[in-house]
């Protein structure tokens, strides 16, 4: 019977995957298939992207679309910040789960398989990667988990968690052992998700090449050699897969900003509540979210945004609410909700070598980033590329998959390889993981994109679903 143990790597680009690295998780490349042109989605941030992955949906089908944003009828005085449990919860307005479509460890359980989730990430992302573990009675824990059962029973098991730090490498070690010494040795789940939150954090807080990112990058790495060392000891080592994902990459933040503060120095209301002095609501990000009090409103913000050298083009809910060919439908990247903001601005980022000497920098909104820190959600190219790699099990050796690829896929792709169905998922099982005659060469695209710009992507086949690749200045 086979069954698969995921790894994410939160954050790593594939640029900096090496033997010198991540040894580890380079052998692992080059013993079984790695994917060349893995994508993550827009925006390309984590509680979009972790729902992204458990649903095999894109923003615009779960319903996640960013990792900070408005909503007026939760919470019209603030923004909600998805990283906190109680703000996932009360986005769901009484529900399980504010994700409109169901869940890996749910379509397991429907078929009497089980998932387990152990995460050293945020408890929002947690919560959103395993959103119907109690109603199951199957297992997550979270390292900000300080309450209930499972947390009693990590802590007796294994011990108290370590503090956060940057880097976070005694919450990884942990996260690690939870997985080693419990869940897959004691309950053998068909599938097991372990988050860690490296090199995230660091490239965050410290910059992509740092000697802290560096740490983080060696734990994850040294997580990811023990769980290789525990599956081939295993004496169903080859029914075992094992599946190495990131959610996004980073890019270099150069050139620190509020759009907030941009708009108020223009004159504008802006705010992050629908307070009585506020008409725009503005959730900072590397693709900051606009909600108008009143959309009449929305050209004159953006014939201010087209003045100035630091913005990108604008994408809407609904392209109506400005002049013609002035804002892109996020409904093309697949990110178009009821939930998403009335505008999404972009930063007009570059290709050029950062201080580190990686390709790409850009401009950026995150009140708690350092200027030069990692930051990723945005469309720069160097933040929708993401690591992903398939070996063990049914997967093929020493492949390189050309046929594109993005975190809707994964999932899909183990219910297939489990035999369950995939109905309702909008990502396809990647067949070339193990058919070296179903992998082709991406169908190249370009989108044109208002003041300028243009999107490269690709489509698997004539007509298939678009995965961008990476925004520029035509």
């Amino acid at each position: 019977m086979p069954r698969f143990v995921l790894i994410a790597l939160d954050g790593l680009r594939p640029d900096m995957v090496s033997p010198e690295a991540t040894p580890n998780l380079a052998a692992l490349a080059a013993a079984g298939t790695r994917f060349a042109n893995a994508r993550s989605v827009f925006p390309s941030e984590t509680r979009v992207a972790t729902p992204s992955l458990i649903t095999g949906c894109r923003p615009g089908g779960h319903g996640m679309v960013a990792n900070t944003l408005f909503d007026a009828v939760v919470a019209p005085d603030r923004l909600l910040r998805t990283k906190l449990v109680e703000d996932v919860l009360a986005m769901a307005r009484g529900a399980e789960s504010p994700l409109e479509r169901p869940s890996l460890g749910e379509r397991l359980a429907g078929a009497g398989r089980s998932f387990a989730l152990v995460s050293a990430g945020t408890g929002g992302a947690a919560r959103l990667l395993h959103p119907a573990a109690d109603r199951l009675g199957s297992f997550r824990w979270n390292v900000e988990d300080t309450d209930g059962a499972t947390a009693a029973l990590v802590r007796a098991e294994i011990g108290a968690t370590p503090p956060h730090a940057v880097p976070n490498l005694g919450r990884i070690a942990h996260a690690g052992r939870v997985l080693l010494e419990h869940v897959l040795p004691k309950l053998r789940p068909d599938v097991a998700l372990l988050w860690l939150s490296e090199p995230d954090i660091a490239f965050h807080y410290a910059g992509l090449r740092s000697a802290e990112a560096q740490a983080g990058l060696r734990a994850s790495d040294a997580v990811v050699g023990q769980v290789m060392a525990w599956r081939d000891a295993q004496p169903d080592a080859a029914e075992i897969g094992l599946i190495l994902l990131s959610d996004h990459g980073h890019v270099t933040g150069r050139g620190k900003l509020s759009l907030a503060a941009e708009l108020r120095r223009a004159g504008f209301r802006a705010g992050t509540g629908m307070a009585p002095d506020v008409d725009v609501v503005v959730a900072p990000a590397a693709a900051p979210g606009l909600w108008f009090r009143d959309a009449a409103l929305a050209p004159q913000v953006a014939e201010f945004l087209a003045t100035q050298a630091w913005a990108g083009p604008l994408l809407a809910r609904d392209p109506a609410i400005l002049p013609a060919g002035q804002a892109m439908a996020l409904s093309v990247l697949g990110s178009g909700h009821r939930r998403s903001a009335d505008l999404v601005a972009t930063f007009a980022g570059s290709a050029e070598a950062d201080e580190w000497g990686l390709p790409g920098h850009a401009p950026f909104d995150a009140p708690d980033v350092p200027e030069g820190g990692g930051m990723h959600g945005g469309l720069h190219r160097a933040e929708l590329a993401t690591v992903l790699v398939m070996q063990g099990g049914p997967f093929r050796r020493g492949a390189v998959v050309q046929a594109p690829a993005d975190l809707t896929d994964i999932a899909p792709t183990v219910l297939h390889l489990l035999g369950l169905g995939t109905a309702g998922c909008e990502g396809r099982p990647m067949h070339a993981a193990w058919d070296a005659a179903q992998d082709a060469i991406p169908i190249p695209e370009l989108v044109d994109m208002p003041r300028g710009f243009v999107l490269d992507a690709m489509r698997a086949e004539p007509g298939g679903r678009l995965y961008p690749t990476g925004m520029r200045r035509r």
